[in-house]
């Protein structure tokens, strides 16, 4: 895509160039040493098409521009252009008017040039044919294409491809700053490698587009801007190579191919020091070569992968079938770059456009592998929370069956050594036979009502009940009835509830009292109709003078299995009033204790009518 847009750029200027170039021609001087009135003697010109690659060499280049007259005149000089511009040194020489100009990577710009990436030269427009000469040396790769255009199109032209090819350059920015903030949050290493692929590829398009030689030429000795083009060039094949290779390994591809990747990546690394101490022609050409070699030794390295254990978020087959793409596109690059190839806009930007689109396409693949190892990990975290909460309920399941069987073997024995105390006395009485059979079945009554409140296998069957005699029918079943005081209004006003439930209510409170209250001391119950929250109902008093064991807790007062420590010297559960308050839950009424001075008081208020659902 980003190659028809470049192309795009170019054509318009067909038309226009043919119209004021009659001819063009190259000839190559191998020993470089050739003068200009050598070039203009030589016969063995050969035609130059639009595009022209001689690959790497130390050899001069010389190009011949057979100029037509200008078809009138004109102030507005004419502009050659020479794309690309990395080569490090051309000269133009236009003999008619005595003009020798010199630009070039290696060299920064100068006031004969028009400002622009690109490398250009500003020649008078005359009314007669002439003949130019430019001379090409360059250590990098020697494709060439030249335009001659009027100055007013050249500038504009220019512009146009310098805030495209930017966009192109500021966009691989952008992934190469996304791809880095991911890792410093991540520290993913595939995401990591990325990040600096792009950076380089950044940093190498800033070069090689010419950017580099405006921007910050000016700055440089000469001939080490080109060095550092060349370096970026070598290490991005590197980086590329190394990026692959970690996304592959996560594949879990063939050992022995991950380590020949890794070591031509290694080898990468230093390779670019040949471009500085004097041979780079051979870096650069061994770079090329190394170009091939990757794009034949990454495909066959994730094909290598072990299928069955591959759980990644991008599909093998999707990655494969890019990787191949990537391949056959990227293979005819060094083919071109050593000269062995037509050249064409490709040759250009071709590389550029790639590292743009593989820049898309992998960001593109990274964000959807993020979102999916992030949906993975949340899983993850899901499951194990799931877990440790279920481990928990089981060590709280754990925990509250050995509190169960601490109570019941405990609360067994109280009743059953009374019972044998009773009959090594020779004493046994019916009555104490009843109070020991009667607290073992309130224990075992309380356990099971307890797990059926836990397992929800209780459900209240609502019926007509008078609440003053379902009070009276539970005073006379507690231990202590002779203690007790009760006080309702005469009324014949029914409650409509259940009738189970709330005797176990009262039956608890009441058992409460008659134990933990003061010895012999009254125990007050009142019962009188009640609203709250507007709905009608009944409220139930339960009060006794505090006993030994002093006043409960309020905080803890309703905890499965709490007992304060001065009533653990008495028989008890411990789930008497965590019985009751979950019985009340199921009624949908409430329980309150508010200590009255030296007296322990707890109200119960239920709906005279069940709540609708």
């Amino acid at each position: 895509m980003v190659c028809v847009l470049l192309g795009g750029c170019s054509r318009p200027e067909t038309s226009p160039d043919q119209e004021r170039v009659k001819s063009q021609q190259w000839l190559m001087d191998k020993s470089g040493s050739a003068t200009l009135s050598d070039v203009q003697a030589a016969s063995n010109w050969q035609p130059l098409p639009e595009w022209k690659s001689w690959g790497y060499g130390p050899e001069t280049i010389w190009i011949r521009l057979d100029l037509r007259a200008s078809d009138m005149v004109t102030s507005s000089p004419w502009v050659v252009q020479v794309r690309p511009p990395n080569l490090d040194y051309v000269t133009l020489y236009d003999p008619v008017n005595g003009l020798e100009q010199h630009t070039g990577d290696a060299l920064p710009p100068n006031d004969t040039e028009l400002a622009s990436i690109n490398l250009t030269f500003v020649i008078p427009a005359m009314q007669r044919e002439r003949t130019v000469y430019l001379k090409v040396q360059s250590i990098s790769t020697r494709v060439m294409h030249l335009t001659v255009m009027p100055y007013g199109v050249a500038m504009q032209k220019n512009r146009s491809q310098e805030w495209l090819i930017g966009a192109i350059i500021a966009m691989s920015a952008v992934f190469a700053l996304w791809a880095l903030v991911q890792w410093f949050d991540t520290r993913d290493r595939i995401v990591g490698a990325f990040a600096l692929k792009e950076l380089m590829a950044t940093v190498w398009g800033f070069l090689l587009l010419g950017f580099g030689r405006v921007a910050i030429g000016p700055w440089f000795p000469e001939g080490v801007l080109s060095n550092f083009g060349s370096t970026s060039f070598l290490w991005l094949i590197c980086l590329t190579l190394w990026f692959l290779t970690v996304l592959n390994q996560s594949y879990k591809p063939s050992r022995i191919a991950l380590r020949i990747c890794y070591g031509l990546a290694a080898f990468l690394v230093v390779l670019p020091a040949g471009v500085w101490i004097g041979q780079p022609y051979l870096a650069l050409i061994i770079g090329n070569v190394c170009i091939t070699l990757v794009t034949v030794l990454v495909p066959i390295t994730l094909l290598t992968a072990r299928h069955s254990e591959i759980l990644q978020p991008i599909p093998l087959k999707f990655l494969l079938f890019y990787l191949c793409c990537y391949s056959t596109f990227n293979s005819m690059l060094p083919l071109i770059h050593l000269g062995l190839i037509d050249a064409s806009l490709i040759s250009i930007f071709g590389t550029l456009a790639y590292t743009v689109c593989d820049g898309i396409i992998m960001f593109m693949l990274l964000q959807f592998r993020a979102r999916s190892l992030q949906k993975d990990h949340q899983q993850v975290t899901l499951d194990l929370h799931l877990s440790q909460e279920k481990a928990s309920v089981e060590a709280r399941h754990r925990e509250e069956q050995s509190q169960l069987f601490a109570m019941l073997a405990h609360e067994m024995k109280t009743p059953l050594a009374t019972l044998r105390m009773w009959m090594d006395a020779g004493q046994l009485k019916r009555d104490a036979m009843e109070r020991a059979i009667t607290d073992m079945n309130q224990v075992i009554e309380r356990c099971v009502h307890t797990g059926q409140l836990a397992d929800q296998g209780l459900e209240a069957v609502y019926q007509r009940v008078n609440p003053g005699e379902l009070t009276r029918s539970c005073i006379l079943a507690c231990r202590a009835p002779e203690r007790v005081d009760f006080v309702a209004p005469e009324t014949n006003i029914l409650l409509h509830t259940d009738a189970q439930m709330l005797s176990i209510v009262l039956g608890n409170l009441l058992d409460n009292a008659c134990k933990y209250g003061a010895p012999q001391s009254r125990i007050q119950i009142s019962l009188e109709p009640a609203q709250d929250n507007g709905r009608a109902g009944w409220l139930w008093r339960v009060a006794n003078l505090a006993g030994p064991v002093g006043l409960p807790a309020a905080e803890r007062l309703f905890e499965k299995y709490y007992r304060s420590p001065q009533a653990r010297r008495l028989t008890g559960s411990g789930l008497g009033l965590f019985l009751v308050k979950g019985l009340l839950n199921l009624l949908k009424g409430t329980i309150h204790y508010a200590p009255v001075g030296s007296h322990a008081v707890f109200s119960v208020w239920i709906p005279a009518h069940p709540v609708e659902r």
